[in-house]
């Protein structure tokens, strides 16, 4: 098992949902301050806030950061990892915590998952703020043929046997070549990839994380071009903070999404790739304190 790397303020919790699925949280800040859940993406788990966790905290916040199931401490069940279940976990761990409502912000897969959490469950959120994600919401037209070739990435990934060997290669190899391809010139510092590496190699999470892939591509993508959640209004502030270098989520793919939600604004930020979190986390704590102190 990998050591549990140590935080100041930080305690952590396993959260039992049943099924053979236990998430862990890392949770920081007064028990009964205002709630922010930040949800992370692949390969990475909760560690990839730590640069926030302790300033939120400070502020007042109640700071919780869930491993998804089959990442970090989290368990890696045997099943499809469907994001709808997946948002449901986020759902029913702030029912155990207690928590009524919250505030999301999400960064790579977690952005998919905790939006579907907030329209599958839209009386727990009060707000979401996205990093270099997206929305279950595709576009239907020549847009989205003339992406297509950035999601290449994702067939070694989501393929049975090679998938996993892939993501568990200890020297991270193509782990490495993606990094640095959707970084735009950005490199995610070695330590951070082999710490996240080592996670990925605990047993069950590199199949997991390749059923992340696999289930999105031959089941759930098929629903999302179907509008699966295209009737769905949002009725909460909705905020969007992207690097224009990031290769794969670009901001073309946003285009729409105000038209689904009351309250949008996205916020272009030039010469940053698709790791903004660890590339500039004194812009996303500025713009992450300024999304929770706004009113609801």
């Amino acid at each position: 098992m990998v050591v549990m790397p140590a935080l100041d303020g930080v305690e952590h919790r396993f959260v039992d949902l049943g099924d053979g699925v236990t998430i862990h949280v890392a949770d920081a800040g007064p028990a009964d301050a205002p709630a922010a859940m930040l949800v992370h993406g692949f390969p990475q788990n909760w560690w990839e806030w730590h640069e926030l966790i302790v300033p939120l905290a400070a502020d007042g916040y109640r700071v919780l950061c869930p491993d998804l199931r089959g990442a970090g401490w989290s368990s890696a069940p045997r099943c499809s990892y469907r994001k709808n279940d997946m948002a449901d976990d986020l759902a029913v761990v702030l029912d155990r915590l207690g928590i009524a409502t919250v505030k999301l912000a999400a960064h790579d897969w977690g952005g998919p998952v905790a939006f579907i959490m907030m329209l599958r469950h839209p009386q727990k959120v009060t707000g979401f703020f996205g990093m270099n994600t997206a929305a279950p919401y595709l576009k239907r037209d020549f847009t989205m043929l003339r992406n297509i070739w950035r999601f290449w990435y994702q067939i070694p990934i989501m393929l049975p046997v090679i998938g996993p060997r892939v993501i568990g290669d200890p020297k991270a190899r193509f782990y490495r070549l993606l990094a640095s391809w959707v970084g735009g010139g950005f490199l995610v510092p070695d330590d951070d990839v082999r710490f996240y590496i080592e996670c990925m190699r605990q047993p069950g999470h590199a199949v997991a994380g390749s059923r992340w892939y696999r289930t999105f591509q031959t089941r759930e993508l098929a629903g999302w071009l179907r509008g699966e959640y295209d009737d769905i209004r949002v009725g909460v502030p909705v905020r969007w903070l992207s690097g224009t270098e990031d290769p794969v989520l670009t901001p073309d793919l946003l285009d729409g999404y105000a038209d689904r939600i009351s309250d949008f604004e996205v916020e272009l930020v030039d010469g940053v790739g698709h790791w903004i979190v660890e590339q500039r986390p004194e812009l996303v704590l500025d713009r992450l304190r300024a999304f929770l102190r706004a009113e609801t």
